[in-house]
């Protein structure tokens, strides 16, 4: 086993795509794994690594401390938390009143509320226990890759765009705050990944050009795993580029 050996993760969105990666990679490498998700499948990835499933919303706050003091309860404390959870749809100043106010809730509640719930929830948990990962998934929307410059907006994704954006302020004011804890608090902004939600976002026949730039779930997780290595002295604060066409590696931290 490696040094996540006996460490107790918690992945949230973990029924498909990266989050199974995820669970499925620190499970190799001898964690613990807590996995959630709305979908029932998630019992399954559960079963497959011997972890543990929760069902419900990342946005409800009755279903966080569920996940949350349950996985205490059962394995003594979290020592790694990634906020996985979120989805995309198509949103702009077009929409009608009435889909704009039902698309903010469901997208800040997927996308930022969630990451915002389980990070409260497991921060006290890892001041306790002396340290401690959170590691929030962004998108590249927020950190563009080499020689692109979209920073000015994509149109049709306000909500995406908007709830990714504020995981920076969840991010980098946490990982100023709990420094002194040792409790380290990161983005991974990811590029196209090969997952059900990008397939769907694209529908049946994306063009096979770009499916060929397409980053793997297995090695996204790779590189977490690797983030999670560098320890309590390693980066924090950080927004991890990771980029469809470009090598999938960790790159070197961010000078702060």
């Amino acid at each position: 086993m490696g040094q996540l050996a006996e460490r107790v993760a918690i992945v949230t969105g973990a029924a498909q795509g990266i989050g199974r990666a995820f669970a499925q990679r620190l499970a190799a490498e001898g964690c613990t794994v807590v996995v959630t998700d709305r979908q029932k499948s998630v019992a399954a990835v559960a079963d497959a690594i011997g972890g543990t499933a929760h069902v419900g919303d990342v946005g409800d706050p009755e279903h966080v401390r569920v996940v949350v003091d349950a996985t205490c309860a059962e394995h003594g404390g979290v020592d790694i938390c990634v906020n996985n959870a979120g989805e995309v749809i198509a949103s702009g100043p077009e929409d009608t009143w009435a889909t704009a106010v039902a698309d903010f809730d469901r997208m800040v509640g997927s996308n930022t509320k969630g990451a915002f719930l389980f990070g409260r929830a497991v921060a006290p948990i890892m001041i306790e226990r002396g340290g401690g990962e959170i590691v929030n998934v962004s998108t590249d929307h927020v950190k563009p890759g080499p020689g692109c410059h979209l920073h000015h907006g994509h149109g049709a994704m306000d909500l995406y765009n908007a709830s990714k954006w504020a995981l920076n302020g969840l991010t980098f004011d946490w990982a100023r705050s709990l420094a002194r804890h040792h409790v380290r608090v990161n983005n991974l902004c990811m590029g196209a990944t090969d997952t059900e939600m990008l397939r769907g976002w694209l529908g049946d026949d994306p063009p096979a050009d770009y499916v060929a730039t397409w980053m793997q779930p297995e090695q996204v997780a790779q590189v977490l795993v690797e983030l999670l290595e560098e320890g309590p002295n390693g980066r924090s604060g950080n927004n991890i580029g990771l980029y469809a066409g470009e090598p999938c590696v960790l790159p070197p931290p961010e000078e702060l």
